[in-house]
């Protein structure tokens, strides 16, 4: 199966002059916020900046005055992430919230895609599947691959066009 994100060549160039704005302004978002470190490693290494903007210009007041807000922010926000995650421990403590699936029968399996049930038997057992659907989104044609020997089983419906390829799954054989 092949993917959109896998070929940006299938965007329509609208699409795609948008999404690479918008990864534009995220980059550019991403290397301001790395300023701060760049500044220091620069002052480490002799270049003024740091020293320019920390101390003469007052710099470092104002980050101990701030280091305050930015408390009080992470204060909060974290407060109400651990009030939001008590008050749901709380409400769905001893509730079960996914219900176990019913079991599948193989017979079941055989009624819904309309084929033999030993046909769906040998299916079950491979270790990978290759499925043909027709128009009618009825399989059309099978072909199985066992852990002894490769075979292929061929299921042929009414009307026997076999034009779309829809689903390829790999699973492991029960032991």
């Amino acid at each position: 199966m092949k993917l959109i994100i896998e070929h940006p060549e299938w965007q329509a160039p609208k699409q795609r002059i948008l999404l690479g704005f918008i990864t534009l302004i995220f980059w550019m978002a991403w290397f301001y916020l790395w300023l701060p470190f760049v500044s220091v490693l620069a002052w480490i290494f002799g270049i003024k900046t740091f020293q320019y903007h920390m101390l003469e210009l007052a710099g470092l007041t104002a980050l101990i005055e701030l280091l305050g807000w930015y408390a009080l922010v992470i204060f909060v926000l974290g407060g109400s992430l651990i009030a939001w995650a008590t008050y749901n421990i709380q409400r769905f403590n001893q509730v079960a919230r996914r219900s176990p699936r019913p079991e599948v029968s193989i017979e079941m399996q055989a009624r819904y895609f309309k084929v033999d049930v030993n046909d769906v038997e040998v299916w079950r057992k491979s270790q990978r599947i290759f499925i043909e659907y027709n128009d009618h989104s009825q399989i059309s044609k099978v072909r199985v691959w066992s852990t002894q020997q490769q075979m292929e089983t061929d299921v042929l419906l009414s009307p026997p066009e076999i034009n779309q390829t829809a689903y390829v799954a790999s699973a492991h054989a029960p032991s």
